[in-house]
């Protein structure tokens, strides 16, 4: 399996269609997570426009129409953090525990639990 560097984008032909089914308002209820069924009706406006994956490029690469939805700067920004982010850290994740990829330990905080060691109100250390 490899993994690409870059995100697949959008053609122009793409947007052109896209945008032309959007008719102007933002296609919100095309994204199923963002539970909004009859969409929010926000016109688009140039400068706030956002071409997004319906289904993020990291997890299924496909840049085709029916993957594509026109979004607002409200819509598109909760998508991103509340959906995509969590989704491809959780899916990156797993890929490397599957991979058997670990981050190094970081070094631990003496007296802390992970420590092993105990600090007394009457001084000193012990071990736990």
């Amino acid at each position: 399996m490899t993994f690409r560097a870059r995100r697949l984008e959008f053609t122009a032909a793409t947007k052109r269609e896209a945008f032309a089914r959007a008719c102007g308002i933002c296609e919100c209820h095309l994204v199923p997570w963002l539970k909004r069924p009859t969409g929010c009706g926000v016109r688009l406006v140039a400068g706030a426009i956002f071409y997004e994956h319906i289904t993020p490029d990291a997890i299924r690469p496909d840049s085709s129409l029916d993957n594509c939805a026109v979004l607002s700067r409200a819509c598109w920004r909760e998508k991103s953090s509340h959906y995509d982010l969590p989704v491809i850290a959780k899916s990156n994740r797993v890929r490397d525990r599957h991979i058997g990829a670990r981050a190094t330990p970081q070094q631990v905080i003496v007296g802390t639990f992970a420590s092993g060691w105990k600090n007394h109100l009457r001084g000193g250390w012990r071990r736990r």
